[in-house]
């Protein structure tokens, strides 16, 4: 079954992790008219094999903690895993992550009455640089029988610390508390 079994290709499980830091709120959107309530089922689609160099043992760390975090959330909300073949819904996660650096100049200059009333201006600068990532996680949901995306969700933040694996699963939690969309009144 081909179900879009590689859109992980993007998925750079370095990318998708989320540690303390500056975050978004959640965001997403799912297609108009889809009557969500008729899913039962879903399969999560395969994750990558490789890590980012910067993180070589990442997949380890995190890629089962990921995968029972994503099958608990979906069954919490009623849904049943289901062999990729039979189920309504294919999941996708993946992530990316770009680097930030921010460069900030502080200091003071003040102007300083010279001798013969000339006006000369002293400097102090001071510049700082901080580099940081900007890792944003995303979950896909698509409909496994006509292969459209119908529900995408997505939490952005910035951090220089390693991955964690729980911050990981706090983030998946976070994008899931989203799906399925309210109901149009």
């Amino acid at each position: 079954m081909r179900v879009l079994s590689h859109v992980c290709a993007l998925f750079s499980l370095g990318a998708i992790l989320l540690t303390a830091g500056c975050a978004t709120p959640v965001k997403f959107d799912y297609k108009t008219g889809t009557d969500f309530s008729k899913y039962r089922t879903f399969a999560l689609l395969p994750l990558p094999q490789t890590s980012p160099t910067a993180d070589p043992g990442l997949i380890l760390r995190v890629a089962e903690p990921a995968r029972a975090t994503m099958a608990a959330e979906l069954t919490s909300k009623g849904l049943t895993q289901a062999p990729a073949d039979q189920a309504d819904l294919a999941v996708n996660l993946k992530g990316r992550s770009l680097p930030r650096v921010e460069v900030t100049q502080q200091g003071y200059s003040y102007p300083v009455m010279t001798r013969y009333g000339m006006v000369t201006v002293v400097e102090n600068p001071y510049t700082t640089v901080s580099t940081t990532n900007e890792r944003t996680l995303i979950i896909e949901i698509l409909d496994n029988r006509t292969k459209e995306l119908i529900w995408v969700g997505s939490l952005t933040k910035t951090s220089s610390k390693p991955v964690s694996a729980q911050e990981l699963q706090e983030a998946i939690h976070e994008v899931l508390t989203k799906y399925p969309p309210p109901k149009p009144e």
